[in-house]
């Protein structure tokens, strides 16, 4: 009977200190930037973050990366910190609890490359589609909501990225837009401002990693009769999709070049067996 209530006051006790530690280390959006410093003596912070859609600053020492980002550390950690978001919470750090504050991501949010120069208006909202249809268009069927100021929503009709005019041709439009309104937590953050008519006027989209959020389905075996090839669709994911066979033919060898900051990613699904591309940002992963 006494082991039994102390195990039951153990895990009272547990669960208390569990939600004292939620309540004292509330997850908010954060800038994170990152200079080199010589310091005279330890603790040396090197990372800065501020509260997105605030001026609220503070040194941070370390940061601390789950298990599920730990292949994208070099993109968050360091000089590539200058362009991420993080959602996460702050606490002291272990090797100096009095003097030192750690960063602990729960998620991380990239931006891609090649966005426009940061309006002053510009602010950082995240997206969701709020159900309304409408007859005639243009239709306020988004809400942007502020990032940490939940209570502050606006109703917009449209979402506009630079990217496509920046980057070119093959940048992957469905696939930043198969994140831009979301109902769930795998949404970009967008900087950008609202104009009059109720568009949001992207500057730069931050991009949530992993992307893709969970690893390609397997894709079924395909045998074509002689003289033809397999080709793939690749879907907003990502993930090639959808093999079919196809006449194989002549493919012409021009290969095109991708702007800095993105790579060439390329498969089979052209006629005859040729290929297709997309500039991908330089730090999401190959799928296939």
């Amino acid at each position: 009977m006494k082991l039994l209530l102390s195990l039951c006051l153990l895990i009272f006790s547990t669960l208390c200190y569990a939600e004292v530690n939620d309540i004292i280390r509330p997850n908010f959006y954060y800038l994170v930037s990152w200079s080199s410093k010589v310091c005279v003596r330890a603790p040396c912070p090197q990372y800065t973050i501020q509260n997105l859609n605030s001026a609220t600053t503070r040194s941070i020492l370390g940061i601390n990366i789950p298990a599920a980002l730990k292949s994208y550390e070099k993109y968050l950690t360091l000089n590539e910190s200058n362009s991420v978001i993080i959602y996460g919470n702050v606490s002291p750090s272990p090797q100096y609890p009095t003097e030192a504050t750690d960063l602990n991501i729960v998620r991380a949010f990239k931006k891609l490359p090649l966005g426009n120069t940061a309006a002053a208006t510009d602010k950082f909202y995240l997206f969701t589609d709020n159900g309304m249809r409408c007859v005639k268009a243009p239709c306020d069927s988004i809400t942007a909501i502020l990032a940490n100021l939940y209570g502050q929503t606006q109703k917009v009709n449209t979402v506009k990225q630079p990217y496509q005019a920046n980057v070119g041709s093959l940048f992957d439009s469905v696939w930043l837009s198969s994140k831009t309104v979301r109902s769930d937590d795998n949404g970009i953050i967008g900087q950008a401002t609202i104009n009059s008519n109720g568009e949001v006027i992207i500057s730069n989209s931050y991009v949530r990693l992993p992307d893709p959020s969970s690893k390609c389905p397997a894709l079924p075996l395909l045998k074509c009769q002689a003289n033809n090839v397999v080709i793939y669709t690749r879907d907003e994911n990502r993930c090639l999709a959808d093999p079919n066979c196809t006449e194989s033919g002549f493919c012409t060898l021009s290969i095109p070049v991708c702007p800095e900051g993105y790579y060439l990613d390329s498969w089979k699904g052209a006629k005859f067996g040729c290929n297709n591309y997309h500039c991908d940002a330089y730090f999401l992963p190959k799928t296939h």
